[in-house]
């Protein structure tokens, strides 16, 4: 469960407790006593740039990315998926694996979900991302090919979802 909304996490965090404070990463946890659950509060394309967002979401995420993905785009909530491409799009190096799991369980889940995942990704522009980052393509082990590759597989996951292929 994400929360993207600022308002909204104001609201949630209000009724925490702050456990932790990273001051370099601008990474806070909270336990919600109420619940007895964790947790984050973070920009996951960095702080220093104003226009990365910041989210809100219980930790520990899931074990596995197939379990993050599915949780979070099996819910059927969109904020999920904004959330967790955000979440993802900060870590372009696992991508690929990202594209693969999605692939394979893309039946699964609501064209509307899987678009708006791969839109908060940022496959399909991910020089804008890279900016955000402060990062080239080569520091995240990425080639210009390799990103070539990602888009056409981000492009073939909608058209197969699209056609229930």
């Amino acid at each position: 469960m994400y929360l993207i909304d600022f308002h909204r996490q104001n609201e949630r965090v209000r009724d925490m407790v702050t456990v932790r404070k990273d001051e370099d990463t601008m990474e806070v946890f909270y336990h919600d006593p109420s619940s007895g659950m964790m947790w984050k509060s973070f920009f996951p394309r960095g702080y220093k740039d104003k226009n990365s967002p910041k989210l809100l979401r219980p930790e520990p995420p899931a074990e596995s990315l197939n379990e993050q993905i599915d949780m979070d785009l099996g819910s059927g909530e969109i904020n999920n998926a904004i959330g967790l491409g955000i979440e993802l799009s900060g870590q372009p190096s696992i991508w690929t694996e990202v594209l693969d799991v999605l692939d394979a369980h893309r039946k699964e889940y609501s064209r509307k979900m899987i678009r708006t995942f791969l839109d908060n990704l940022g496959v399909s522009d991910p020089n804008l991302i890279f900016n955000e980052l402060g990062k080239s393509p080569e520091d995240t082990g990425l080639s210009f090919e390799d990103l070539q590759t990602l888009k056409k597989k981000a492009r073939k996951i909608r058209v197969k979802r699209f056609f229930g292929l």
